[in-house]
């Protein structure tokens, strides 16, 4: 399996599982929310949904990391477009080697599937969201945050 090589929307690059990375400290917990298409309409509406549920995560001490098959500076594009300042983390080559790993790779499309992982700081995942159709609620990842209490 090749190993993920992900960069940011700056170019920067990331360690795999992307828990950490440049300005960003490994917390507990973190997010890992897979994007088969940034700039894609149901795309679109999940990511103007992203400043508001990363600060409510990082609350509670959870972490965001979008991660998409798009290159760095169409990511760059949609963070600026969007105002998004959560680490935006390209897949993009070796093409969907972190949506391999995490066996979200949709092998027909060559895009991730639209799901969530929660991992912990080894990358181990401990929570998946993946919606019925349709967009995911990003309310999901709160709920079930509050369902651990």
């Amino acid at each position: 399996m090749t190993t993920p090589a992900l960069r940011d929307q700056y170019g920067q690059h990331w360690p795999f599982p992307p828990v950490e990375g440049p300005d960003q400290p490994a917390v507990e917990r973190t997010w890992l929310i897979f994007i088969p298409g940034a700039y894609t309409p149901v795309c679109m509406s999940e990511l103007e949904r992203i400043p508001t549920l990363a600060d409510a995560l990082a609350a509670a001490g959870v972490a965001v990391r979008l991660i998409a098959p798009d290159s760095a500076p169409i990511l760059r594009m949609v963070c600026d477009q969007l105002g998004l300042t959560v680490p935006f983390l390209s897949d993009f080559w070796p093409h969907g080697a972190a949506a391999s790993h995490y066996d979200v790779l949709d092998l027909t499309t060559g895009r991730p599937k639209r799901v969530s992982l929660l991992v912990d700081r080894s990358g181990e995942v401990l929570e998946t969201i993946t919606p019925k159709s349709g967009s995911r609620n990003m309310d999901d990842h709160l709920s079930v945050l509050h369902n651990e209490k």
